[in-house]
């Protein structure tokens, strides 16, 4: 409990764009405010006008449209607020909500990664996504 403390005080405290940090923001519904997840993003270290992101809703609150609303609300900040040129994100093949939720966010799937990702005692394949400011 006492780690998750101090990472939810790190994160609040945090500056919102340095090159190669994490930021995560907190998802909640509106109704109660109660947290369903996050959202996280990092600028890379090598060229800062270009983000990765990643998401994660709680599965009792999936297919509910939380992560498309969360996932845009991000790019917005990214592209209107930060002023980013490209932003990518990465998901597993097997993970086909994710893959639905980046395409109805408008980004374009570029690239699939053989056995690119160990995972749970696998090799998995991941997706690559990206989409452009003067796309969104």
């Amino acid at each position: 409990m006492e780690q998750a403390r101090e990472f939810v005080t790190t994160m609040a405290t945090a500056q919102a764009d340095v090159p190669g940090d994490w930021l995560q923001i907190a998802v909640a519904r509106t109704e109660d405010g109660s947290l369903i997840g996050d959202c996280a993003f990092a600028p890379q270290a090598h060229e800062a006008r270009t983000v990765e992101i990643g998401f994660t809703i709680a599965p009792e609150h999936q297919g509910r449209g939380y992560a498309r609303a969360a996932v845009s609300l991000l790019l917005r900040y990214l592209f209107g607020q930060l002023g980013k040129h490209r932003v990518v994100a990465s998901c597993d093949t097997r993970n086909a909500p994710s893959a639905r939720v980046l395409e109805a966010v408008g980004m374009r799937r570029e690239g699939h990664l053989v056995e690119s990702t160990w995972s749970k005692g696998e090799w998995s394949d991941d997706l690559l996504f990206a989409i452009l400011s003067r796309e969104w």
